[in-house]
């Protein structure tokens, strides 16, 4: 098993409906991914009504181990587009690659892309609760994704601790994780990204009862000494054997081209495990902005995760 502090992150955050099981190549080499298709519409007061279908992504991962301190993972990504229909541009990239080095059981140094430890809302689709997120029109809030760079991570079952260093146009960027784990169903964790471009501060908890599980967030993000980001928000999912339901709150800020907008979200989602593999949601966000404009969405979705 992998010691770094991101596996551990992204495994919490995953649903146990869409876990994927990784198709073994070799003794030492595995692949995996998920095939995500939507189906979204977006209707405002102040926006021409949109429609959006297709697929939102195509990801392979390859992940190698040997019997030693060694491992590698590389993930290709291709989202959805014109040649899936949708009418969006496609775009290839690589997401994670990294090799690690494992000097214990505990302590792990890691060199490649790494995704940021930045956020309870995961990146890929397959870590969701729901469809969108919680920045303004659904948008990710996080000042950082993927970037080329180096980690040291030190992984307990009480507690866990990050480093990230990277390069952001010939200055360093920085980025450091301290995550309690110590009460059973309890994770409380703590992101400081300080880059020349921004300085973001992320603090979220998560905690599961029985069937359901509680979440809340606070991300605040300064972009060249001006506050762009400041948002908070409440998440609640209760499992019903195979099914779900998600209800999300979210009160934020978000400096656009036209100023600061204070707004509101408010996110139903129920979805559905059809099998091990197969996963799909239908989700509900209201939003409203403290200048009056209401805006509602809507979206359909089905992930196979292999």
């Amino acid at each position: 098993m992998k010691k770094t502090l991101l596996t551990l992150l992204a495994g919490f955050a995953l649903f146990a409906s869409t876990a994927k099981a990784d198709i073994a190549l070799s003794d030492n080499l595995t692949m995996y991914g998920y095939l995500d298709m939507w189906l979204d519409g977006y209707d405002s007061d102040t926006a021409n009504d949109e429609n959006d279908f297709g697929v939102q992504e195509l990801e392979i991962g390859f992940a190698w181990a040997d019997e030693g301190p060694w491992s590698a993972v590389y993930e290709l990504s291709m989202d959805g587009g014109n040649v899936f229909g949708g009418g969006e541009s496609t775009d290839i990239a690589t997401e994670t690659a990294t090799i690690t080095y494992a000097s214990s059981d505990s302590l792990s140094y890691t060199i490649g892309n790494i995704l940021t430890y930045q956020g309870f809302e995961a990146f890929d689709a397959t870590g969701l609760y729901q469809y969108s997120y919680s920045g303004l029109d659904g948008a990710s809030l996080y000042s950082a994704d993927y970037a080329f760079g180096g980690s040291v991570d030190y992984v307990t079952d009480d507690y866990s601790l990050g480093l990230w260093i990277g390069d952001s146009s010939g200055n360093a960027s920085y980025e450091a994780l301290f995550s309690y784990t110590a009460i059973p169903d309890l994770t409380v964790t703590f992101v400081a990204a300080d880059d020349p471009g921004y300085d973001s501060t992320n603090v979220w908890a998560s905690y599961d009862y029985g069937d359901y599980t509680f979440a809340a967030e606070y991300y605040e993000d300064e972009q060249l000494g001006q506050l762009e980001t400041d948002t908070t928000m409440f998440l609640v999912y209760k499992a019903f054997g195979d099914a779900g339901l998600t209800v999300r709150f979210v009160d934020g800020s978000d400096l656009t081209d036209a100023g600061v907008v204070n707004y509101e979200r408010l996110t139903i989602s129920p979805s559905y495990s059809f099998s091990d593999s197969v996963f799909g949601l239908v989700e509900f966000t209201f939003e409203e902005e403290e200048n009056g404009e209401t805006g509602e969405e809507f979206a359909a979705e089905i992930i196979y995760s292999f």
